[in-house]
């Protein structure tokens, strides 16, 4: 039985992974979703199931932020991780950084002063583009901003500006699976290269690329899937 554990990223739920989970569960792998509570629901940490299937694959979908908010023991025990638009230090080494610092810091005092939703719209509405939310995310987002837990969503965005070292206990034999947009309005590509360059040096194996067109920060409107189970057969032929 092959196993996937995802953590969304900032400003999301688990829910952000609605419409990935159905191809998976129908072709009989076993889903669960982290839930970091941000529209005061339950914080859910998932763990993997237990078996003697030597052979089974435990995946990881993270999504931007969300690797840093996995808890360490899924790593550990995961062979494949896929890293959606991720980053290992958010701010980049380049001119743009104190662009985005400042960016950042706007964005914290909206929260401070009480405007989180209008802000977290603003961000979400960009993090899709070029391509428009789907009415029932943007249903389902909207209606989950009246729970807003500003608090928390505050604590998260300061670790947008802190610089890590998330690698640190990360699994060198690890299958790791780089999906990046082209059109990624949020996380910039200097911060993306960065860690495609740091995980080349960890890794024992080197890391599969996926460059996606006309997607923003969130994917939407793509057979995840099929781009998942084509990686890892053509993995399996080499």
């Amino acid at each position: 039985m092959n196993q996937v554990i995802t953590q969304h990223g900032w400003g999301l739920d688990q829910r952000f992974w609605d419409s990935y989970k159905v191809d998976f569960k129908k072709n009989g792998w076993h889903w669960q979703n982290n839930e970091r509570g941000y529209f005061s629901k339950s914080i859910n940490q998932s763990k993997w199931i237990k078996n003697n299937l030597n052979d089974q694959i435990k995946m990881i979908l993270c999504h931007s932020l969300g690797f840093h908010l996995l808890q360490g023991n899924l790593l550990d025990e995961a062979s494949h991780v896929v890293f959606i638009n991720s980053f290992n230090n958010f701010l980049p080494r380049s001119k743009k950084r104190n662009l985005i610092y400042r960016t950042l810091k706007r964005m914290e005092k909206k929260i401070m002063s009480f405007e989180a939703e209008e802000m977290l719209k603003e961000f979400i509405h960009r993090s899709f583009s070029p391509n428009n939310m789907t009415t029932y995310f943007q249903n389902m987002f909207y209606k989950d901003l009246e729970d807003l837990n500003s608090n928390l969503l505050l604590k998260d965005l300061k670790k947008l500006y802190t610089d890590k070292n998330s690698l640190k206990s990360f699994k060198k034999n690890c299958n790791v699976i780089i999906i990046n947009s082209k059109n990624d309005l949020i996380l910039d590509q200097d911060s993306s290269n960065n860690f495609i360059e740091l995980l080349n040096k960890k890794l024992t194996k080197k890391p599969v690329l996926i460059e996606l067109s006309n997607q923003g920060h969130c994917l939407t409107n793509l057979n995840f899937y099929q781009i998942i189970k084509r990686t890892l057969e053509n993995d399996h032929e080499k």
